[in-house]
């Protein structure tokens, strides 16, 4: 009875991490189901919350208010609804959370058991566009976007780290996770996606920190030099080594003649944020006025490029320029830092080997958006707005389901 009762949550929670990236709207529908699951269903859970899931869900829905205030000076009504929609999501994530709180589901074992099927799926779908669906193509895209799929696929290999850091699997499991890592970085290589790889000088030296106690020094050396040849190989990759190359001539050909490159282009958007925020530097000038503010530049010969794109390709520099110092502060507190220290608090504390894992891939998803927010406006984006939270509250409720079943076993 309890599986027939759980049985479309579970589904969900494993498709959902499966197709986000590679097959177009069926994230969005697996969320959209959820969410209505919770609204019809979740709300009687709300008693049965403890402070420290309240403060998250609580911190989402302060976060909505304050990055919306700007929109009294918003010009661009249409993108700004738009933009509010993407930012609505946090909020409504508390039924979602709610219904699996009620039905006691921990979903993070099911939501492991999808990221490593969905590496699988990465893999074969960057193969497929790269080499098989048109001859050779320059990057992979998945179903959207090649820095949605590049970054998700990182993501989803750092959150097979964490399995092999934590979890006591067999060896022919860790073998499995292991190869889901490598297939997943390799997907993430096929999609040329620069960004997704500044995520690892974070995570590697904090996963080595990590298991420093387990780690001797003949080990710590044998790591270190494996992973040097594995940064230096991928890099002689040509894929790889010509998006790298790529960089850094945009960025020189921008310090000289402000070409107008994908890189020069994003610091064209970066410089003009800046000046966007000052004229506003309180609540900023409108969640959905990046484009046309930029529009008011160029028409006075202050700005040249990329002025169709409307985001900053950058999460700090857009908030700080549409939503304000009250827009930034609130993100970094409400969104990035009360999190993390949410699943840090449950990391130094317990010793559960499924509560770590679900504490350090909790702390590696808000880690891994923070870096990725770096290049990409990634609030801006259905697909990272919902992997963000579909990650965020699957690893938090199943600490809180996992902590109960201990404690009753204890008392029992």
């Amino acid at each position: 009875m309890a599986l027939n009762k759980n049985l479309p949550v579970y589904s969900i929670v494993f498709l959902f991490p499966i197709v986000i990236a590679t097959v177009r709207d069926a994230g969005g529908l697996l969320y959209f189901l959820l969410f209505i699951f919770g609204v019809t269903l979740g709300w009687s859970a709300w008693q049965s919350l403890v402070a420290w899931e309240k403060r998250v869900l609580i911190s989402f829905c302060l976060f909505f208010i304050l990055v919306n205030l700007s929109f009294v000076n918003n010009h661009d009504m249409v993108y700004g609804m738009k933009k509010m929609e993407r930012y609505l999501h946090f909020p409504l994530v508390i039924p979602m959370y709610l219904l699996l709180k009620r039905y006691a589901v921990e979903t993070g074992k099911i939501y492991l058991l999808g990221v490593v099927v969905a590496s699988a799926v990465m893999f074969g779908q960057a193969l497929y566009q790269g080499y098989g669906e048109v001859g050779w193509r320059a990057r992979a895209i998945g179903a959207y976007h090649p820095i949605i799929l590049g970054d998700i696929s990182m993501l989803i290999a750092v959150i097979c780290v964490c399995a092999l850091l934590t979890l006591a699997l067999t060896w022919r499991i860790n073998l499995l996770v292991a190869l889901a890592a490598a297939l997943a970085i390799i997907a993430c290589v096929m999609s040329g996606s620069r960004g997704a790889w500044l995520l690892l000088p974070f995570v590697v030296p904090w996963f080595i920190w990590i298991k420093r106690k387990v780690i001797g020094p003949t080990m710590f050396i044998v790591i270190i030099v494996v992973s040097t040849l594995s940064i230096l190989g991928a890099l002689s990759l040509d894929r790889v080594e010509k998006r790298v190359q790529a960089a850094f001539k945009e960025y020189q050909d921008y310090s000289q003649t402000s070409s107008a490159s994908p890189v020069g282009i994003r610091l064209e958007m970066w410089r003009d944020s800046v000046r966007i925020w000052k004229e506003n530097p309180l609540i900023g000038t409108g969640v959905g006025d990046f484009k046309y503010d930029r529009k008011h530049f160029y028409n006075k010969g202050e700005s040249h490029k990329g002025i169709s794109y409307v985001h900053a390709h950058n999460i700090y520099l857009d908030v700080l320029a549409t939503s304000g110092l009250v827009g930034i502060i609130g993100m970094l507190l409400l969104v990035l830092i009360i999190p993390f220290r949410t699943f840090y608090s449950f990391w130094i504390r317990e010793t559960d080997p499924w509560i770590s894992f679900y504490a350090l891939s909790g702390m590696v998803t808000v880690v891994a958006f923070a870096v990725f927010g770096l290049t990409e406006t990634w609030l801006a984006r259905n697909a990272f707005v919902r992997t963000y939270l579909m990650s965020i509250i699957v690893f938090m409720s199943s600490i809180a389901i996992r902590k109960g079943i201990l404690n009753s076993e204890l008392r029992d």
